[in-house]
């Protein structure tokens, strides 16, 4: 577990890392004491948690669980302040909690066993392609490094095959419902037909084969090569519910209501 931890009072940052790591021992806190240094630090996407104060200089805790969410869009955020008045402000982050000073160890405790957002035990032998629908859409290759897609479309119709849990669609259907365009002529036609074939090879390109599926006019996706929580999730896995918080394909708005959206109400 990889923890961010602010507080531009040294004191306190330091009383905020060991109690952390008194309840942690094993997790990997990063402490910052302005929002600068967090702003400059590149591994953004792989926090788990993280623990805010909320007056931390110019840029205020709840900016920085902003421009968070951003990377690690399931990170745990909870603020840790002296200052009640903040409160709603903060609610509107939908945080996993919101800590008044002086706190103790209990606290910080019963922060990490109430967490919003429960990681999924990865599976390590599992060299499949891995896709997360639940909050943004994401995708990882090998040793979790996010996939490069050379077009933001490209992406998006991967999303649109997840999506569609194997069922195969055809170059039409793709342009109605991710492009928005009705009317189908050759040129249309050519666009999504460049636009799989970029998106075959960014995911060829980062070393996963078969993944794609192209026969008789349609396309479609290849369950088997990808370890997706979708899947897990309609196949009864309890860690890929416990996962779920209500978001799906949040990028993406023909996603509100496709059949999928639909059925993961349903449960």
């Amino acid at each position: 577990m990889k923890i961010l931890a602010i507080d531009d009072e040294k004191y306190a940052l330091q009383l905020l890392v060991d109690t952390i790591r008194k309840v942690k021992p094993d997790a990997e806190v990063v402490p910052f004491r302005r929002a600068a240094q967090f702003l400059e630090y590149e591994d953004k996407q792989s926090f788990d948690a993280a623990f805010l104060d909320i007056r931390i200089g110019k840029m205020s805790g709840i900016q920085v669980a902003i421009e968070l969410k951003k990377y690690s869009p399931m990170c745990n955020i909870v603020f840790v302040t002296s200052y009640s008045e903040y409160a709603f402000a903060a609610i509107q982050m939908r945080p996993s909690g919101y800590i008044m000073k002086p706190y103790t160890e209990d606290d910080i405790r019963n922060e990490f066993d109430n967490f919003r957002y429960t990681a999924t035990p990865e599976q390590k032998d599992d060299n499949r392609l891995k896709i997360r629908t639940f909050g943004n859409f994401r995708v990882f290759g090998r040793d979790n490094v996010p996939i490069k897609f050379s077009r933001t479309i490209s992406k998006e119709i991967f999303a649109y095959l997840i999506d569609q849990c194997g069922y195969p669609v055809t170059s039409k259907e793709i342009a109605a419902d991710v492009l928005e365009v009705e009317d189908f002529d050759r040129p249309t036609s050519k666009k999504v037909s460049q636009y799989v074939s970029d998106l075959i090879k960014d995911i060829e390109a980062a070393g996963f084969h078969n993944v794609i599926i192209k026969q008789n006019r349609q396309i479609q996706i290849n369950k088997e090569a990808v370890n997706c929580d979708l899947y897990d999730l309609f196949s009864g896995d309890t860690s890929a519910l416990k996962s779920y918080h209500g978001e799906y394909m949040i990028d993406y708005s023909w996603a509100e209501i496709s059949d999928s959206a639909e059925r993961i109400k349903s449960l």
